[in-house]
Parts: structure tokens; sequence; C-alpha cells
């Protein structure tokens, strides 16, 4: 039997499925390839049915079948077997067919078949939707024209989504943000979708660099949210640096291009050495996307504009190759000429001659292999070539690659170890922050860490990077013990060098008063490390290590006493001295809280909206306060108040709801803790208003009122269609009961107002006409 391979890419494998010539898989009613069927289409098939082929998971099936999966009777399968037995013949002589065609082809210039031509048609007819990859990894920290990346990232992506084709859908995704040496570190922030300038920049604003650069992967996942598979997909990345979670961004662009439906990611190199753009020009170039290079914010903002536009024009339509079928001309010539040995990390250059096409590019490999790695410099990027040795020792060979991946020419070189030294005390308190002096190869991503002697190569706690500075400033773990500081390389992990250093524990202590009122501030002293992050907090004994309320930091204060806000509720508290990298607790001191009282005087009632004066007796705390509520409301609600500390005992007053009703005088300590309440009811207001029913226009005129004397209360003349709080001229009503107002100055029909601005209500009016 002869075996050729089926015209469809599975959609569970992404991959070719062969099938014989009698093709006894193939759908009776169009011949598509029944092994293709995804796994969702055969779980909802029903026992008794034969299926047809679905629609093709992409814009148009390759063999033309746009019938749609339907189920066929037991009634008629007989009819359905005979014709499947005809089917079956056809295909035999059409597969054998297709073997004279193809060797016909094979002598004959070939253009684009109708089916591929209907193909394209459909999947061009508009832009792709769009992902915004940020990288929010901890070099994104490091300065660029005295800013922080981050900051002239989120500035840029700001002009970048304001002037954003509204017809193009776009998402947003960040990697490094959450956690520190995590590759999984990956989040889509927003799926793509309608643009939404203000929330998309709002959720930039939230992202805090802190880890690693998983570049490949995430580029991964954006395509795969964008269905890349099944239709047209653009990522735009932005990227400070090299990968650094072991994968090959040349390799996944080039899978990705494969797989996907004119898939294609532009790429922003931000502040990136030319020795280091390789990986991201090649996956940019393989996807068949752009590589801009931005050095500062000006250039980076320019770079996002041309990728927005980039993203919002529609993939261009393929164009038939005339020299298809033709005999394949031989590879251009290249030649390299570059040093035989280097040490592992260690800036090189390498002279090349060759045709210099786009995506070609000088690329450390394994001897006698294919391909690129990280380790990887494009022609376009000048002559010689700007290289990174790998960081692993051992023996590679300098290629001259090809878009396609062609190796043009070859060099072997042997990349020798590196040497670092490390310089530091031998001792020093737990938790503090150690100097360390290095020699070393400084390759981008290298770094200082301080870990457990038997900790993995690949484990880091606190670090710096080489390239911020020597000497390195790095913290000890906060748990007294033996420890180990290393020179580790960025790529691969390498442990360079290695000195061990000991944290020893020290003495905490906390002194403060055996018990006071709840919600009451309290001194409290210390002796302790003082180290960055370290703080003094008051919770409940059996509360987790990481639980606070009322803190204050151990480090930078001003004295060693300092003040703690006590919780509102009385019970046993424990005062914590609290490390700052790990939650460690160091020192405990038990404290007991104890309850306070507070009394209220007021009116038992007093008109609605009206203002009354309050009496009251209580700790006076910070944040205390009085407050006028419903009687049901819950504790934390609050309306109308004024705190306690920072009022008077003559001024504490306070305005009762307009709308009559009975209501609850409250006052509110620590923790929205009730320390006192008292019921008091607003009466409905009697308000009458007299004025002339026609005004002349921008003339004062006279208005008598009765009501309340309430300061703040006022009367205005506005348009009916104006809100209740709307005003323009005004005139008080907390004196006379007799004022003048000012009428507006274009004539039509208004309304005169008794306003109570506190409540946004409007208590009485009357219909005016200004002429």
């Amino acid at each position: 039997m002869i075996s050729t391979p089926c015209k469809q890419s599975c959609a569970r494998t992404s991959t070719w499925r062969w099938r014989s010539a009698a093709m006894r898989h193939r759908c009776p009613s169009c011949g598509r390839c029944a092994r293709c069927l995804t796994a969702s289409a055969r779980r909802r098939s029903k026992p008794g049915a034969r299926w047809r082929a679905p629609a093709c998971r992409r814009p148009v099936c390759p063999s033309g079948c746009r019938q749609r999966g339907v189920r066929i009777s037991r009634a008629s399968r007989r009819s359905s077997r005979r014709s499947l037995s005809e089917g079956k013949l056809r295909l035999r002589v059409k597969a054998w067919l297709s073997i004279v065609v193809a060797g016909l082809a094979a002598t004959l210039p070939a253009g684009p078949t109708p089916a591929q031509t209907t193909a394209s048609t459909s999947k061009n007819t508009g832009a792709p939707r769009t992902i915004i990859v940020l990288d929010a990894s901890g070099s994104m920290l490091a300065p660029v024209g005295g800013r922080p990346k981050i900051e002239v990232a989120r500035d840029a992506l700001g002009d970048l989504l304001k002037g954003w084709d509204s017809k193009v859908e776009v998402g947003l995704m960040a990697y490094g943000h959450r956690r520190k040496g995590d590759c999984a570190d990956i989040e889509v922030l927003s799926p793509a979708g309608k643009v939404d300038a203000s929330r998309l920049m709002g959720i930039v604003g939230g992202i805090h660099p802190k880890g690693m650069t998983p570049l490949s992967e995430a580029v991964k996942q954006a395509a795969q949210s964008l269905s890349f598979t099944e239709q047209a997909a653009t990522v735009i990345l932005i990227s400070d640096g090299i990968e650094t979670c072991k994968a090959d961004p040349c390799a996944m662009g080039a899978e990705l291009k494969k797989l996907g439906v004119d898939f294609r990611t532009h790429v922003i190199g931000f502040d990136v050495q030319r020795r280091d753009e390789g990986g991201l020009r090649c996956l940019a170039n393989a996807t068949g996307g752009k590589y801009f290079s931005a050095k500062d914010a000006g250039a980076l903002r320019e770079a996002l504009k041309e990728a927005g536009r980039e993203a919002a024009a529609p993939p261009p339509a393929p164009t038939p190759n005339p020299m298809a079928g033709a005999p394949k001309a031989p590879l251009p010539k290249a030649t390299l000429k570059g040093p035989t040995s280097v040490t592992a990390g260690d800036s090189l250059t390498v002279d090349w001659t060759g045709p210099n096409a786009k995506g070609d590019h000088i690329a450390f490999v394994p001897p006698g292999t294919e391909g690129t790695s990280g380790n990887m410099t494009e022609t376009a990027a000048g002559n010689p070539a700007p290289m990174r040795a790998p960081d692993k020792p051992g023996r590679y060979d300098i290629v001259y690659g090809n878009a396609e991946g062609k190796v043009l020419a070859r060099q072997s070189i042997d990349v020798t170890p590196a040497m670092a030294t490390l310089e530091a005390v031998e001792t020093i308190t737990l938790g503090g922050t150690v100097d360390v002096g290095w020699t070393g190869p400084n390759g981008n991503g290298d770094f200082i860490t301080v870990v457990p002697p038997d900790a993995g190569k690949s484990v880091y706690r606190d670090y710096a990077h080489t390239r911020d500075g020597n000497p390195a400033k790095v913290r000890v773990p906060d748990k007294a013990g033996t420890y180990e500081i290393r020179y580790v390389t960025g790529d691969s992990d390498q442990v360079l060098a290695r000195r061990t250093v000991v944290a020893l524990p020290t003495q905490v202590d906390l002194q403060a008063v055996d018990s006071a009122p709840a919600g009451s501030r309290i001194k409290v002293k210390w002796t302790g490390p003082n180290n960055a992050g370290d703080f003094i907090t008051v919770v409940k004994p059996g509360d987790a290590k990481t639980a606070y309320t009322d803190y204050f930091n151990a480090k930078g204060a001003d004295s060693d006493e300092q003040t703690l806000k006590l919780p509102g509720r009385p019970g046993t508290y424990e005062l914590r001295y609290v490390t700052g990298q790990s939650n460690e607790v160091l020192a405990r001191k038990t404290i007991t809280v104890v309850a306070t009282a507070a009394t209220l005087s007021a009116p038992d009632s007093a008109p609605a909206g009206a203002r009354v004066a309050i009496q009251w007796t209580g700790p006076n705390n910070d944040g205390d306060f009085i407050t006028v509520v419903r009687a049901d409301q819950e504790r934390s609600a609050y309306g109308e108040y004024f705190n306690t500390k920072s009022t008077e005992p003559d001024d504490g007053k306070l305005i009762v709801p307009a709308r009559p009703g009975t209501y609850e005088l409250r006052y509110v300590g620590a923790d929205n803790q009730i320390l006192a309440r008292r019921a008091i009811t607003t009466t409905p207001l009697e308000i009458t208003l007299e004025a002339p029913d026609t005004v002349r226009a921008g003339k004062s005129f006279d208005v008598k009122w009765t009501g309340p004397r309430i300061p703040g209360n006022f009367l205005t003349v506005v348009t009916a269609d104006r809100d209740p709080d709307a005003y323009d001229e005004t005139a008080a009503v907390d004196g006379d009961d007799e004022v003048q107002i000012r009428a507006p100055e274009e004539p039509g029909k208004y309304e005169l107002r008794y306003v109570v601005p506190s409540t946004k209500k409007v208590l009485a009016k009357k219909t005016i006409v200004v002429k």
C-alpha cells in the first residue's frame, strides 16, 4: 500500500498525520481526514451516528469542505455504505493520480492553488488581534535617562494606547512582576478586547518589577491566548534583556510561525546591548515581525508607535513563488574569522563575509549542529559582529546561519572556564547587608547571592547583579546559621566562586506598659538588628507570623522609642518584633487592652437637615469620631461626622439627615468599635417661599421664606432640569426671613429652590418666569 501525507494538520497534535492510499479513515461526505477531527468533536458524537467532517478550524478547509458536522441516521447507513465503497475506489484512483501530478509539478513552475488563494483571502480580511507583553523583570528597575525603565515604559505605553486603532483588539501580559526567581511568573493581565486605555494603564501602573525574563514562554502563551493557530495574531514584546529561563527565542519563534495563521511578533529591545540583541532580533525575524532598538525614552515611544502601526495593518497577502519546483540554488558563500578560544561569558568579536540577508546571524552551537541559541547576533548588527560567549565551558562551533537555519560557514572555538573570586566578612548579624567584592566575567545576568551551603545551583535568595557595581550588596538570611556567598552566571547558573559567611544571632527586646485602654497609643522601646523592613506591631497571640495591625519600622526611626495604636476591641494582645525578609518573630511582649467608655448628650429631636450641638466624653483617641446614621446600619457606616480629638467641645455639631425619621448618634473608636449611642428623631421641615411669578432678567427681586435657619442652606434660581445641588446666584437662609436674589440673564422658565447642600436635597421650590 502506498503512503502519502494527509494534507491537513491534526488540530490536537499539530503534526502531519500519514494515511494509506486507500484512505479508509476519510469522511464519506467530503473526503476529509477523519483522524484530524478535534477531540471535542469526537466527544460530542452519539452512539449509532456516523460523523461527517466538521468545518476546518482554519478559515477555509484546504480541501474546500465547508460542511458542518452532521449525523447519518441508522436508516441511511446502507446507502452510505454503498457510497463509501464507491468513494474508496475513487480515492484509490485519486491517490495514484496524485503521484503522477506530483511528478509533473516537479518540472513546472508552481503557483497557488484555488484553495490556497481562497484561504489567503479569508485570512487577510482585517487587522489581527494583539497582545502587548511587558518585561517586568528586576532589571526594569535600572535607570535610563535618570528614571527607572519601568516608569519610562509606562509613559510610552500610555501614549501608544491613547492613539490605539479602535478596530484592533488589544490585550496585556507581563512577566517577572510577582515573584523573584520564578520562570513561571507569567500572567495575562487583560485578554485581547476592545481598547480601554485608562483601564489598561491602571493595570500597568500596578506592575512592579521583581523577577526573571521568561520571554520565550511569555510570547508562546500570548500567542495561545490569541488562538494563533486559528486566526491572525500579533504580539508586541517590550524587553530590556536576554532570555534568562533556559529557552531559545529563535526556536520558539520558528515553531510559532510554523503553527500559526499569519502570526507575527514585533520586538522592542529597550536599552539592550548590541551583543545581547541577537535572540530578540531572531524572535522577531523568525515570525515575520520587526525588531526595534530603543536606547532611551524617546526612542521607546517611537518604536511602540511603529509597532502599533504594524499591528493595525492587515497581514500581507502571500505572493506566488515563480521559482517553486525549480532546482534549488546553491547556498551563498560565507566566511568566519574569530578567536579559537574564549573565556566563558566574555565578550568577543567575529569577522565575517556573507550575503548579510535579512535573518542572517552569527551564533554559538554545539559542534556539528545547525540552528541557534541565545548567544547569537544578527549580521545586521555590524562587522565584526559583537558577541558574548556561552557561560558554560566546552567545545562549540561559531556558525554563519540564514533565516531558514541553514549553516553557510562554521568555525570551532573552545570556551574555557571563567574564573571568579569573592571577598567579604566572615560573620555578620542575621538579616544584615554584606559588601561583597568580586572579580569575574560580569556577563549579562551574572549575580551574587547568599544561600544555604547545600542549596542547588539554581537556588538564590537576596541577590545583586554584578553589572550594578562592585562591591555587590546582598542581605544574609534572617535566621542564624552558616551560609554561602556565590558568584552565579546568568545563562546557565554556573557557580564560579563560593565563600562562607555566618549569620549571628542578636539580642532583641521590647519594652512597653502591661495594659492600656482600647484604641489608645502607647510608647514602645526596643533593641534589635534594625535591618531594612524590620517592624514592630501588635496582634493577637495566635495570629500568623505575617499578621500585623498598626506598626512602625525599626530601621530609620528617629529614636529607640516610638508609638503604636492599640486595637479597639478589649482583650489580650502581643507586641512583636518581626523581620522584613521572612517575617521571623524575634521578640514578643504580652499587653492587655482594656475597655473604654464614652457618653453622648444631644436633643431628642431636631428639624430635618438642622445642625445640632453634641456634648460627649470619651478617650478621644486618634481616629475617634461622632456620626449620625440609621439605627440599623452596620458599625462601619457613617454619615455626617467630626473627629473628637481635633474638635473643641463647644464646636461639636452635626447636620442631621434631611429625611424625617429616627436616627442614631454614635461615638466610634478604633476598629469601628461603638463606644456610645443616642437616638435622635428628625421632624419634617415646614418651608414656604413667596416671590413674584415674573421677574426681570439680571435684576434682583425679593423672596420671603419660612423654615429653619440652618447655616449652609441657601436659595437659588436654576432651570428645572438642573441637579438638586446645582446653583448659580444664591442667598443664605440662616438670618432674615426676607432676602434678595439676582435673576438669571437669560429669559425663560426657572425654579426658585430651597437647597440643603449637605444632603443634596431640594426641600421647597417655586416656578418663576424671567423676562
